[in-house]
């Protein structure tokens, strides 16, 4: 029987900053597969759930600036933009609305995946704020009230459900994560080990 294609998931949270600074290992998967053929499918895992609606502001030396700290540095040597935000809002509508993209709009998938996470991340936009939504769908070549309507009849919630359903039965439980297969991979790691381990994977496919 003819072996079924390697299945390859990444999952992300445009809050997680480890997700952020590991996205120069995703770009490496993504132009990895498809120099064999393979397909990537991107999507999105709700991180802090328990964030209230309104978001939480970064407290002054705490914990999450630390964290922030260390990524900058992570950032600098891969050489990817990086601001400390100083507060971390509420994703879950934001992930809905990218995977409205994902299903419906593939071909402005990258665009807004890229947009959401600058926005956040380099230029300290707030991400539910109404009006960075609209203009980051708009500067992807989105009509932003259709996309918002779909949110509006259940669509993102629907979709974003499935996904972590999916999460849940494939073991993700963090971001960011790569699935390969039945294999998930998660957290942030040196770039040369994770190109070893994804060259043992692809050659034991034979792929």
């Amino acid at each position: 029987m003819e072996e079924s294609e390697l299945k390859i998931v990444v999952w992300n949270d445009y809050i997680c900053p480890w997700a952020y600074a590991a996205r120069p290992l995703t770009d490496w998967l993504v132009e990895e597969a498809a120099k064999r053929n393979l397909s990537v499918e991107h999507r999105c895992y709700e991180l802090h759930p328990d964030l209230p609606p309104e978001g939480k502001e970064v407290r002054p030396g705490g914990r999450l600036e630390q964290v922030f700290d260390h990524i900058g540095e992570e950032c600098a040597a891969s050489g990817l933009a990086f601001n400390k935000p100083t507060r971390s809002p509420n994703s879950h509508r934001l992930l809905g609305l990218v995977e409205i993209v994902r299903m419906h709009y593939p071909e402005h998938w990258a665009e807004v995946d890229r947009g959401f996470a600058e926005a956040h991340w380099v230029h300290g936009r707030q991400l539910d704020d109404p009006s960075v939504v609209r203009s980051v769908l708009t500067a992807a070549a989105l009509d932003a009230d259709v996309v918002l309507n779909l949110e509006a009849d259940g669509v993102g919630e629907r979709l974003l459900e499935e996904a972590h359903e999916i999460a849940r039965e494939s073991g993700v439980t963090g971001t960011p994560a790569w699935q390969v297969g039945d294999l998930v991979i998660t957290g942030l790691h040196p770039r040369e080990q994770f190109e070893r381990w994804f060259s043992r994977i692809f050659a034991k496919r034979g792929v």
